[in-house]
């Protein structure tokens, strides 16, 4: 018999694939076995995984190494290799970065990119441009972009930049014609909603349809995570209703807990399992564990095995680690009598206060002196006996002066 899955187990798998991280770090911050270490996309996810997981010193490497190698004066971050993180979702790797800075305290980094992400927030609708704007600018923004640079947002404090992206949300399921059996995920720069997409990643990025097997769930799944975490931080119930909105859009779809971009959803649903205590997002959290964990190597690596490592190797296993990490632990957070036990306690002495040798000295001839006086040479010797094998050191340093 299997045995039922556990957060605790969640989160061994997280330190597994954060393990798997460090083991493959080089000194500098780079990553072992990469080609060409010189992309963003080995490592915008890296220090929120590292910095969740315990690895501060590996993400602060992370941190530095982008900083002096793919951070620029305006506050992005470039080159960047894969095509979605140019003209899909551009805020997406800032976002990443912007809240594993935050984490790990490096404001000299994350100030910087949190002005240059602002920079990319249309001042009509709240949304976050999928596309590199320059001031004066408008282009298409979608739920994913504009969702994590919510949650960057959030991070930095920014709650009326956050509070704007929900409007965006907002918005867009209003401009929805079929909102029970489509979710188009765009605006156009003109503020229409996006219904014509092309072929390939732009129809596969920009339509979810709830017929539809293994489809783009983060676009559905990261605006539901992000608007929990930004009901949390207003404590206004409209953020929650409209996440809500967006769970029970993607429940209605096929098979949504058990695809490779499902693990926004199952952080989301572990913050409500934890803020509310209600069983079903727990096991749906559980359920995206399960099938992330079903993925990982045995050596705690997401990758294919047989060929080099890719930028892609490392993005992916810094993603599921996350999750991994996210899920478990806001899951222990409820679960107070699951937290695991550390294996190894670590004991660290008392440390005893040390006296000047004078003083030892003086103590011991006082306490020698105050006994021959009240109890006489007979018991004196005895004492000295006792005294000289160790048994009554302690009283003598413990005697008054």
């Amino acid at each position: 018999m299997v045995n039922p899955l556990t957060a605790h187990r969640i989160l061994e798998r997280a330190i597994a694939g954060s393990r798997w991280l460090v083991e493959r770090q080089n000194q500098d911050g780079s990553w072992k076995g990469l080609r060409d270490p010189k992309k963003v996309d080995a490592f915008y996810k890296s220090c929120w995984a590292l910095m969740e997981t315990g690895q501060a010193a590996a993400a602060h490497r992370s941190l530095t190494y982008v900083r002096q190698t793919l951070f620029t004066a305006e506050g992005d971050f470039s080159p960047r290799e894969h095509p979605w993180h140019k003209t899909a979702h551009y805020p997406y790797v800032n976002s990443y970065l912007i809240v594993g800075s935050m984490l790990a305290g490096r404001y000299e980094l994350a100030m910087p990119a949190v002005s240059f992400l602002l920079t990319q927030q249309s001042a009509d609708h709240g949304g976050f441009y999928s596309r590199f704007t320059t001031q004066g600018e408008k282009e298409i923004a979608d739920a994913t972009s504009s969702s994590i640079a919510g949650i960057a947002c959030l991070a930095a404090g920014k709650i009326e930049a956050a509070r704007r992206v929900a409007d965006y949300l907002s918005y867009i399921v209003k401009l929805q014609p079929e909102p029970k059996d489509r979710f188009f995920t765009a605006v156009s720069a003109d503020g229409r909603l996006y219904t014509e997409p092309g072929d390939g990643d732009d129809a596969f990025l920009r339509i979810i349809d709830t017929k539809t097997a293994d489809q783009c769930w983060f676009a559905v799944g990261l605006p539901f995570a992000f608007l929990v975490r930004l009901a949390d931080a207003t404590n206004e119930m409209r953020h929650r209703d409209l996440a809500r909105w967006y769970f029970d859009f993607q429940a209605r779809c096929i098979d949504p807990w058990d695809g490779y971009s499902s693990g926004k959803a199952g952080w989301g649903c572990a913050m409500l399992y934890r803020s509310t205590g209600e069983a079903r997002y727990r096991d749906i959290a559980l359920r995206v564990a399960e099938f992330i964990m079903s993925k990982q190597n045995q050596d705690g690596g997401w990758y294919c095995r047989g060929r080099d490592l890719t930028n892609a190797d490392f993005d992916l296993t810094a993603e599921y680690t996350l999750w991994l990490s996210l899920i478990s632990t806001n899951i222990l957070a409820r679960d107070a009598d699951g937290l695991p036990s550390p294996g190894d306690k670590i004991k660290i002495p008392k440390q005893k206060p040390v006296q000047p040798l004078g003083e030892t000295v003086k103590r011991t001839i006082r306490a020698h002196c105050r006994i021959l006086r009240n109890e006489g040479a007979k018991k004196y010797l005895q004492y000295s006996y006792n005294y000289r094998k160790g048994q009554i050191s302690g009283w003598i340093k413990r005697s008054p002066n």
